[in-house]
């Protein structure tokens, strides 16, 4: 079953991945590195130095998202764009298990999990990493827009159920 293979998300695919441009191309060929997992590094030092009482609310909520993606790409083990259709422009050449987008989804986690203690200018950035992400996922012809949205889904969620999981367990009195 291709959950991918409809005509809203294949339109949607060639009008964002179709939409060229040189300053986009630069752009987006660069930015996309942004959303690679050795960017939890840094990130990590930065949780544990300056946010370590919630450093385990961070890697569970990692370990969420990293484990429901993994799985969800197994599972559904779908083509990526340029495997399923023509004329794709791709600036990241990949080809297999497409669905969901792990790079969007560690990108929606990481606006989900800093914009809580964040001022508003950094919540902006924040989410607008996370929408440039999802954006370029597409632009550079690795991912559907479905596989974008799940990974968004994926992101907020897997923070939002361990925050809600832990609110339950510090109201429990031993």
């Amino acid at each position: 079953m291709n959950i991918e293979n409809f005509q809203l998300n294949i339109e949607l695919f060639y009008l964002i991945n179709h939409t060229r441009s040189p300053i986009l191309d630069t752009f987006f060929g660069h930015f996309y590195l942004l959303g690679k997992g050795y960017i939890l590094i840094p990130i990590l030092v930065f949780v544990v130095v300056f946010q370590r009482e919630r450093l385990l609310l961070f890697l569970t909520s990692l370990t969420i998202e990293t484990l429901s993606v993994q799985l969800l790409k197994m599972y559904f083990n779908l083509p990526r764009p340029a495997s399923m259709l023509t004329d794709v422009y791709l600036l990241e050449p990949l080809y297999h298990r497409s669905f969901p987008s792990g790079d969007t989804a560690m990108a929606f986690l990481l606006a989900s999990f800093f914009s809580p203690v964040a001022k508003v200018p950094l919540k902006i950035l924040l989410w607008l990493y996370a929408l440039l992400i999802a954006y370029g996922r597409i632009y550079v012809g690795a991912h559907f827009p479905i596989d974008v949205l799940a990974g968004a889904l994926i992101g907020i969620i897997s923070y939002y159920v361990v925050c809600k999981i832990n609110r339950r367990i510090s109201h429990v009195s031993f």
